[in-house]
């Protein structure tokens, strides 16, 4: 038997990108809020980052760490870019910035919109238990625009149509 994988071409850009990985099993899914971009030295594309979540080096699989089994899964992406990779170091420093608050913000979207769901899991929830300034309260929320929250939403609202938890009602605020 043979087997096909496709990569959408979005996938190959070098662009800060926030992610849902949707991990259908037999009895239950569950779901991973990543970024691309985050690290000091650069931005790989998303299939990067996709290949890693199942490596053998544990430092860079999370999926895979967290996942018995994992080889008996169906995964699904679900992601939208955010920035492009640019050279400039402060530059570069406002756009990491800005990744980890839409990893932030996607990843207390997914808990929201799974909350009472039977059989889904999100695998890294995230709980706000740091300290958080009151000035950097304000820089993240400066990150919080209409055009980012509407990639936030489309981002969840696919992952809920994947997940059959989209109602008629959901599809008539968007």
């Amino acid at each position: 038997m043979t087997y096909t994988f496709e990569i959408h071409p979005q996938a190959l850009k070098r662009r800060f990108s926030v992610y849902v990985v949707v991990a259908q099993g037999d009895k239950e899914t569950l779901l991973y809020v990543g970024k691309t971009g985050d690290n000091r030295e650069g931005c790989n594309p998303l299939i990067s980052r996709c290949g890693n979540h199942f490596s053998y080096n544990e430092i860079h699989s999370q999926v895979r760490n967290k996942i018995e089994a994992h080889e008996n899964w169906r995964y699904t992406y679900v992601f939208d870019h955010f920035d492009d990779y640019c050279d400039d170091a402060v530059e570069r420093r406002q756009r990491i910035d800005r990744i980890n608050e839409m990893e932030r913000w996607l990843n207390m979207q997914i808990q929201r919109a799974i909350t009472g769901s039977v059989g889904v899991r999100l695998l890294n929830p995230y709980g706000a238990r740091g300290y958080c300034s009151n000035t950097e309260k304000q820089k993240r929320s400066a990150f919080r625009t209409p055009e980012t929250e509407q990639k936030v939403v489309n981002i969840v609202e696919n992952v809920k149509q994947l997940l059959g938890l989209t109602t008629r009602s959901d599809h008539e605020r968007v």
